[in-house]
């Protein structure tokens, strides 16, 4: 059975897309020097997040041309409009251009496609560690790398330790802070970018609690890779699913990703 309004095929289309973006990335990236000008909301962009941004909602428009695209990078869709998309692709060229700024490697691709409030399938594509993340919901979810395509659900860990938190290497904001105070005793591991998600689809960390700020573009991608593999997003306030294209703006509420093993 295929997700409504997304064909399993695109999948793959767009696991593609994700590397070939993940080239122009990286033909940036290893240049001597790039520039980096200031968005409007004060958050850094650079010639490869465009570059990115221009191979994906090209292949894409030729992929699925009655099929709307949200980029990070795009110039807004008002509201009035937006509203009444069924679906649509939600993309970040480059999650994490912090850490690509800082050469660590922690930055990713993220291509997603939301049908109603539901990011239904994504990829993450990490260009330094050659590792790409795919999954739709009902179809299950995959990890490639160095030419090896495993299942995520298979990496699930029996791990029963103290909680391995994963957080982000630039936010750390006081209500993690104050989260990590209450649930006592545990290992925090630290990545940038949405890989933050994948360590939890791989079964190499248990939560991710996001207590500050992201956008949907941030989130969407490796969500679908979580819950495809059997894992949880919950917003923080509610214990509901985190969702998309509900509001005007496209700011996350405060959120907990779980991976597929912690119940």
């Amino acid at each position: 059975m295929s997700t409504p309004h997304f064909k399993f095929e695109w999948l793959a289309i767009a696991a593609d897309i994700a590397v070939e973006a993940g080239d122009a990335i990286m033909s940036i990236y290893a240049s001597d020097e790039f520039a980096i000008n200031t968005k409007d909301d004060a958050s850094p962009v650079t010639a490869a997040d465009l570059a990115s941004h221009e191979v994906i909602v090209k292949r894409l428009k030729q992929l699925t041309p009655e099929i709307p695209i949200l980029s990070e990078e795009s110039v807004e869709t008002d509201w009035s409009e937006r509203r009444h998309w069924s679906s649509y692709w939600l993309i970040d060229p480059l999650d994490g251009t912090k850490e690509f700024i800082k050469r660590n490697g922690e930055f990713t691709v993220n291509i997603a496609f939301i049908v109603e409030d539901k990011a239904v399938a994504g990829v993450v594509y990490a260009p330094v560690l050659d590792k790409c993340f795919y999954g739709a919901l009902e179809q299950g979810a995959w990890v490639e790398h160095s030419g090896r395509k495993q299942t995520l659900s298979n990496l699930s860990s029996d791990y029963v330790g103290a909680p391995r938190i994963v957080g982000s290497r630039s936010h750390i904001s006081p209500g993690l802070e104050a989260y990590l105070q209450q649930i006592g005793e545990h290992q925090m591991k630290s990545v940038g970018s949405s890989l933050k998600f994948c360590l939890l689809a791989e079964g190499e960390a248990d939560i991710y609690p996001r207590l500050g700020l992201t956008s949907e573009w941030d989130t969407a991608a490796a969500q679908a890779v979580l819950e495809s593999a059997g894992g949880k997003v919950l917003q923080f306030e509610t214990g509901k699913r985190l969702d998309y294209n509900q509001k005007e703006d496209i700011l996350n509420p405060y959120f907990i990703a779980y991976a597929p093993h912690w119940r």
